[in-house]
């Protein structure tokens, strides 16, 4: 995450809920302790992990970020080597077992008080219920959850909204070289009540997309073409046919989807384990912008 947006996040977040957040990373900014992230996808937990190294101590601040899912025991050893001031694992619920029992062996047996790497991870899953699937190192949780920071999801923070919308609104505008002033009321309260199922990512993107179509001053609510996320939606309207309300559902997930891989069709092909070329031709025949 770019440090713009961490110096927006952390000096003009406006929710009471973020901002005892924030006042609790501050606290342990000092402390050498493994910090777990627990929070829907896409709420900013990354940010706050890498708001925690860039307010510790150390004169680096080096953060590096690995998706559990996709970490070797390799690559965490040769990330180790590089001493970085903190490693965060994204969704360290998705490691596999070797990757948990090098975690464990390297949080056990090291001596953080000579300058070792600190390491912080996320989670959108319940590892307590993991735990007792057996599908999580009873061990590892403890040692990795020793100080919990719960991030709630966007739509639980509506007054944050306004502020996160104009800061994307200032970053794609130079991007477009499009300098928008504001958002029409009607597109803030669009915005405000949208449910966000994707959190901060959702909204980025939603707003990254709508400067690219939109017609600057005023930023309007059709420039968001707007997903809500919201499945339930479509059996609102129990007079459509059996294939619209299928191609609805369709087109809802894949949205979905490619908000998650911000936009990557070939990773999204491979979420919803389909051809890339069959991919294309579904966003085109649902026509999904």
């Amino acid at each position: 995450m770019d440090t713009d947006i961490i110096s927006e996040m952390s000096d003009n977040l406006r929710d009471s809920s973020m901002k005892s957040v924030l006042s609790l990373i501050s606290r342990l900014s000092a402390s050498s302790t493994p910090v777990l992230f627990n929070g829907e996808k896409g709420t900013g937990r990354a940010f706050l992990a890498e708001l925690l190294c860039k307010t510790s101590n150390s004169p680096e601040k080096t953060f590096i970020r690995l998706r559990a899912a996709k970490t070797s025991v390799d690559l965490f050893i040769s990330t180790l080597n590089t001493k970085p001031d903190m490693i965060f694992f994204d969704e360290i619920g998705e490691a596999d077992n070797a990757l948990q029992t090098a975690l464990l062996y390297y949080l056990t047996n090291s001596n953080r008080t000579d300058g070792k790497t600190r390491i912080c991870c996320s989670s959108s899953q319940n590892l307590e219920q993991l735990v007792q699937l057996n599908s999580f190192n009873r061990e590892l949780y403890f040692a990795i959850s020793t100080l919990p920071v719960t991030v709630p999801p966007l739509r639980e923070r509506k007054e944050d909204i306004e502020t996160l919308s104009y800061f994307f609104l200032r970053k794609y505008g130079k991007k477009y070289n499009k300098f928008f002033t504001e958002f029409s009321k009607e597109t803030l309260d669009t915005l405000k009540n949208a449910f966000w199922q994707n959190n901060i990512t959702e909204l980025e993107l939603c707003i990254e997309r709508a400067v690219s179509v939109g017609t600057p001053p005023v930023l309007e609510k059709n420039d968001l073409r707007l997903n809500i996320s919201q499945v339930s939606d479509i059996f609102i309207d129990s007079g459509k046919s059996l294939k619209a309300a299928i191609d609805c559902f369709k087109k809802q997930y894949i949205e979905q989807v490619l908000i998650e891989v911000r936009w990557n069709q070939t990773e999204a092909a491979k979420v919803l384990d389909i051809q890339r070329t069959y991919l294309s031709r579904l966003i085109k025949e649902l026509d999904i912008k």
